[in-house]
C-alpha cells in the first residue's frame, strides 16, 4: 500500500551500507580487515549475514571501482583471505 510523502518523510533514516563500510575504513585507515571483520564491527548485534552480505559485495565492488578501498588477497593462518582497506 503506497504512503504519503509526510508519511514517508517521518520515518527513520538508515546510511546505506556503502556508506557505513567507507566510513569505518576510512576511520580505520592503517589497518585491513577481511568481510566478516567489518560486518561484524558495523552491526554487532546483527545475524541475518547471507542477506548483509549481498549488500556488503555490491558495495565493496563500487568502491573499489571507484578507487576509495584497495583489496588484497593475504595469506594468513587460516589460508588466503581478502583484506579490504582505505586508499
Amino acid at each position: 500500500m503506497p504512503i504519503s510523502k509526510d508519511e514517508f518523510d517521518k520515518g527513520r533514516r538508515e546510511d546505506p551500507i556503502i556508506d557505513k563500510i567507507q566510513d569505518f575504513l576510512g576511520s580505520n585507515g592503517e589497518e585491513a580487515f577481511t568481510e566478516d571483520e567489518i560486518l561484524r564491527r558495523l552491526y554487532p548485534d546483527h545475524t541475518a549475514w547471507p542477506g548483509d552480505r549481498i549488500g556488503f559485495n555490491s558495495a565493496i565492488l563500487i568502491l573499489a571501482y571507484a578507487g576509495k578501498i584497495e583489496t588484497r588477497l593475504v595469506t594468513t593462518r587460516a589460508g588466503v583471505e581478502i583484506y579490504f582497506r582505505a586508499k
